[in-house]
């Protein structure tokens, strides 16, 4: 379903837009630029031209769902987009996004996205995430919400290796660069680390699955996390999260002294 509506959003400082157009989307700061599409989630994160990441998708199942379904355009209502530079005195680049979904039903998604590149040469960079889920029926409405990404550090994906710590924090290496991703609140009700492609297939099998809380992965990674709750009529459920690119540390290339060899399927 895609439903062309009017949405009216405040003018902030800075360059900002409001936009029903679907398709992608380019935030950009300093040394880094990060691609979303509506029809599939974000797509890319370069940082000083090393595109680190493959894929960032979000997905939800409703009570009565059979599956889990992507939060996009192609699942969803698309009711808008808001575009903004948050350090206007900085650039003039583009560098925050917020995405308006709903299901015609009182569930609406909210995905906000504020980009933090660094120094040119650094490495560094950074993607601050807010995600707002909010029940606009009369009736309470239990959910699962899920979050998968795959990154391919230095742009290839056979290398890398990592883990989950404390149920809420995933970290990834490989020989150059490391990421890590912390769910600041609230703390997720389960998760998973594994090989990405598996992982990728699991929330698309059209079945339906829970994360089975595996907390490192060698190879290929990718990691999940999920969330079970139930909303009151009128109530909202905010997932706040924060990741960094860093070059890594020369006593964190490897969690194991294993390998493991995968066959990449990308995903058409």
């Amino acid at each position: 379903m895609f439903r062309n509506t009017i949405v009216a959003i405040a003018s902030c400082a800075g360059m900002a837009s409001v936009t029903l157009a679907g398709g992608t989307h380019v935030l950009a700061d300093a040394n880094s630029t990060a691609t979303f599409d509506t029809n599939t989630g974000q797509v890319d994160w370069l940082v000083d031209g090393v595109n680190q990441l493959f894929a960032q998708e979000f997905y939800f199942r409703r009570a009565n769902d059979t599956q889990e379904l992507g939060v996009n355009a192609n699942n969803l209502n698309l009711d808008g987009i808001f575009t903004t530079d948050t350090n206007p005195f900085s650039d003039n680049n583009v560098d925050a996004l917020s995405q308006l979904y709903s299901d015609g039903n009182g569930l609406q998604i909210e995905t906000i996205f504020t980009l933090r590149g660094g120094t040119a040469g650094s490495a560094n960079a950074d993607l601050a995430e807010q995600i707002i889920i909010r029940n606009n029926s009369n009736a309470s409405m239990s959910l699962s919400f899920f979050q998968f990404v795959d990154f391919d550090l230095g742009g290839d994906f056979s290398d890398d290796s990592g883990d989950i710590i404390n149920g809420n924090t995933a970290r990834q290496f490989d020989n150059d660069f490391s990421v890590s991703e912390t769910v600041v609140t609230p703390s997720p009700t389960a998760f998973q680390m594994g090989n990405a492609v598996a992982m990728s297939d699991l929330l698309n099998d059209g079945n339906i699955d829970n994360l089975d809380g595996t907390a490192s992965g060698i190879g290929d990674v990718g990691w999940a996390f999920q969330w079970d709750f139930t909303l009151a009529a009128g109530e909202a459920f905010i997932i706040t999260k924060d990741k960094s690119i860093v070059p890594a540390p020369a006593s964190m290339l490897l969690l194991g002294a294993a390998g493991l060899t995968a066959s990449r399927r990308r995903r058409s």
